[in-house]
């Protein structure tokens, strides 16, 4: 695994030693020891960690320098070849010509240029920042970037408040007012001699006229996905070994774990199995992930098992410098962690199949209604009524008929449609945003996808929705243990082929997420590949906090007395106060325990708390943030320079 950084003076000096040994050191998490490549050339200064111990990580050749953060598919042996014929051939489009996992800064001394490129989806992170007239800077992570120029670390109301309503951040956002992430499949080309801004390129996105245009029929399909994420697996295991997976029971990391399981037994190599896991099993006994977990493991007796107990987050816990609200040495830090004890050097994970390889969206059948799949639909809704257990009419009315209906509409005739309230204003988390604020994000709030289930919507699952910043997430915990995260079922090839299926392909047996459930047919265990729901359910957090409801209580109010100028911009801390006080006593928390899902037994909306929780410790990191800056807001002049 690598990470990168670097620096290209705009005003003539030359680049600095000083300024790229502080990036590499940011890069450089405890107890880690990365060799360091460093390459420097006037203006331009790069540096390359390599977290296996080489010191060789630069590629000189053809005339250009290049710092590598890759992973490239299809049994390339030369990866540095690669990515120069790519350039020369492509220009600013190289990353739309480029395979696999890629980070990407190239210098062309005789053109005065660099270009930057990050992987079509966004496995591999980079940020930048520009200083206008004087430097752009780049690194993989944040936190580089602040290790050199602190004041890039000046928080950005709108970009947490977005972070905080979505669980990921949007575009180009990282928290940070002066850091912008490179978005996925774009490059960033700079010519300091020419004096004018970076050009930023979009060199990826699919295009939507394309989107369900494969012919064949479903066991076609099925056959056909089945090679396709059996060779993504394959291609992201090491020759020897081991390698790590998370597993969380459901049909994704299962199938991903799964693969790597048998692949690495044909190498003579071993895997470990990470589960995060709550400290008890809580909720709908049906929707619990435990059996699930059990049954991959009884099926594949030789993976290597480690559960990762999830930790309570409170405001006082250290952060994550590169993802605020994250707590340090949290689950998925105990996770990584586990993997390099193992001896792994990266973990795979089953992100993003429900937007692709398992797709998962809500609304199919009136989906199918719309695209005229009229004999499927008349297969489909009985036998989905059948595994329901319900009547037909009750399937029609709730799985074609409610979708097509207003909301207002809807609720009016009790149809429920899963329309969640999470997000919403009255009972989600913009409630516990400022009121300045609330507009600002609303304005860039990202759409909802899976919904409608067009075209244009699956093009923006992949594109110009949350994805790559949730790729970003795992990136970033497993940098810190000196790993790289990887995700098989975001392979290229597996994606142009799911958005070439068509909708109708997508149902099959009365099931959801197919062809994927057929196509894993011999591979999972059918109590997993059938299994028609697992959630997660975060009861125990709720009873958790209910231990601390005095001293939540008692922060949002030292908060409050404080009245940290970026603190206030960002949140209405007596809203806060309001659903903290909504926890139960410690001694009667368990009265609160759902037994299905939906409201707990007090009535109380289960997220409502949690959110108000995660708010709070934002609020904490930023009024600390405020502090060691000299209280104020924190807020430089800095923008984003996205």
């Amino acid at each position: 695994m690598r990470l990168i950084c670097g620096m290209l003076r705009l005003d003539g000096e030359p680049a600095s030693d000083r300024h790229l040994d502080a990036m590499a050191a940011g890069l450089t998490a405890p107890g880690t020891n990365p060799g360091l490549s460093r390459h420097i050339d006037g203006p331009l200064g790069m540096a390359v960690l390599d977290f296996t111990g080489g010191t060789d990580g630069l590629v000189r050749r053809e005339g250009l320098v290049l710092a590598l953060d890759t992973r490239l598919d299809r049994g390339l042996t030369d990866e540095g070849a690669a990515v120069i014929g790519a350039i020369r051939q492509h220009g600013a489009d190289f990353p739309d010509h480029l395979h696999g996992d890629f980070a990407v800064a190239a210098w062309d001394a005789a053109r005065g240029e660099l270009i930057l490129g990050r992987d079509y989806i966004g496995v591999r992170p980079l940020v930048w920042t520009l200083q206008p007239g004087r430097c752009l800077a780049f690194a993989s992570l944040p936190a580089g970037l602040i290790a050199a120029s602190p004041e890039r670390a000046a928080p950005d109301p709108v970009a947490l408040g977005l972070l905080l309503v979505h669980g990921y951040f949007v575009g180009a956002d990282t928290g940070h007012a002066g850091i912008a992430m490179l978005q996925a499949g774009h490059s960033l080309t700079v010519r300091p001699g020419e004096g004018r801004p970076p050009r930023l390129h979009r060199a990826y996105r699919p295009d939507p006229r394309l989107v369900g245009r494969w012919r064949g029929d479903r066991h076609e399909a099925a056959a056909r996905l089945r090679d396709l994420v059996t060779e993504a697996v394959t291609d992201r295991l090491p020759p020897q070994g081991v390698v790590a997976s998370h597993l969380t029971g459901g049909l994704d990391s299962s199938a991903v774990t799964v693969l790597a399981a048998r692949g690495m037994r044909e190498r003579g190599g071993r895997i470990l199995a990470l589960s995060k896991l709550m400290p008890t099993a809580m909720g709908p006994a049906d929707l619990d992930e435990r059996p699930l977990i059990a049954a991959v493991l009884a099926q594949e007796p030789d993976i290597v098992h480690a559960g990762a107990q999830d930790l309570l987050p409170l405001p006082s816990q250290p952060q994550h410098p590169d993802w605020p609200g994250l707590p340090l040495d949290g689950p998925e830090d105990d996770m990584a962690a586990a993997a390099a004890a193992f001896g792994a050097d990266r973990i795979l994970s089953g992100v993003g199949g429900d937007e692709g390889a398992s797709y998962h969206g809500a609304n199919l059948y009136a989906r199918l209604l719309r695209d005229g799949w009229l004999r499927t639909l008349a297969r489909e809704l009985p036998a989905r009524a059948r595994r329901d257990g319900v009547s037909l009419k009750q399937a029609v009315r709730g799985r074609l008929i409610g979708p097509l209906l207003p909301d207002g509409l809807a609720r009016r005739l009790g149809v429920s449609v899963g329309r969640g309230q999470l997000y919403g204003s009255s009972k989600g988390v913009a409630r516990f945003l400022a009121p300045g604020l609330r507009d600002a994000v609303e304005a860039r709030r990202m759409r909802k996808v899976l919904v409608s289930n067009d075209p244009e919507e699956r093009v923006a699952a992949f594109a110009d929705h949350h994805i790559p910043s949730r790729c970003t997430f795992y990136a970033i915990t497993a940098a810190r243990r000196g790993l790289a995260a990887s995700f098989p079922l975001l392979d290229r090839r597996v994606v142009d082929f799911v958005l070439s299926l068509p909708a109708g392909l997508f149902l099959d047996d009365g099931f959801a997420r197919q062809p994927f459930r057929a196509a894993m047919d011999g591979i999972l265990p059918d109590t997993v590949r059938l299994k028609a729901h697992k959630v997660g359910l975060y009861d125990d957090r709720f009873i958790g906090y209910a231990d601390h409801r005095a001293a939540l209580l008692a922060e949002v109010d030292r908060l409050a007395a404080r009245r940290s100028e970026i603190v206030c911009r960002l949140f209405d801390l007596t809203e806060i106060r309001a659903a903290l006080a909504l926890l139960p006593d410690a001694a009667n928390a368990l009265d609160f325990v759902r037994t299905r899902p939906g409201d707990l037994h007090g009535g109380v909306p289960p997220w409502l708390p949690l959110i108000a929780v995660h708010c709070l410790i934002v609020a904490r990191h930023l009024d600390d943030h405020a502090a060691v800056t000299g209280g104020g807001s924190g807020v430089t002049p800095a923008r984003n320079p996205s």
